[in-house]
């Protein structure tokens, strides 16, 4: 069938491929969405995986106040500890 609109432009009146399956939009929408979150989660299992795969081959490991620490120190140490720019580290 054709469909018309106000300015006489007629198109034909076809399923789109979700109503072909047989599914509503809202029920599109849920799967989709379903989906989307479940890559998300063997995308964020992966890379859960691969991080402690990475940290098991390092012996040293520093913690990540030591880390701060240190860049605090290096910090200051490049732009003086009289500068005002100082007190934004400390």
């Amino acid at each position: 069938t054709m469909c018309c609109n106000a300015n006489d432009d007629c198109f034909p009146q076809e399923e789109t491929k979700v109503q072909k399956w047989n599914l509503n939009y809202g029920t599109f929408a849920a799967v989709l969405l379903a989906c989307f979150i479940v890559l998300c989660c063997i995308i964020g299992l992966f890379l859960y995986r691969f991080d402690m795969r990475k940290k098991r081959g390092n012996s040293v490991r520093m913690s990540a106040e030591r880390r701060l620490e240190e860049d605090d120190k290096y910090a200051l140490s490049r732009i003086g500890k009289d500068s005002l720019y100082s007190f934004f580290v400390t």
